[in-house]
């Protein structure tokens, strides 16, 4: 499931990774092949199965998260709720 977030003016993936790391979750930077201009995130939390993803492109000013299902954990629920209330 993608959720589309309202990223901000400027400083989008250090306003987005600062969001991250204070809900707790580890954050591995990375890209797409899919989306070669973008920067993707793998976000994971210590010791607790699943990972949950996050893309900027900056291209179309577009930024979301993904669970997809073959990664999905408990932890995610809470983490992309407030994750779309900061966004």
């Amino acid at each position: 499931m993608r959720y589309d977030l309202n990223p901000p003016a400027e400083n989008v993936i250090e306003t987005f990774e600062k969001a991250c790391r204070d809900l707790g979750l580890k954050v591995h930077q990375g890209s797409l092949a899919k989306y070669p201009e973008c920067i993707h995130w793998h976000l994971t939390i210590s010791r607790q199965k699943g990972t949950l993803e996050g893309t900027w492109w900056s291209t179309n000013h577009t930024l979301w998260i993904e669970i997809r299902p073959n990664r999905k954990a408990d932890w995610m629920e809470p983490v992309v709720k407030a994750l779309v209330e900061k966004f």
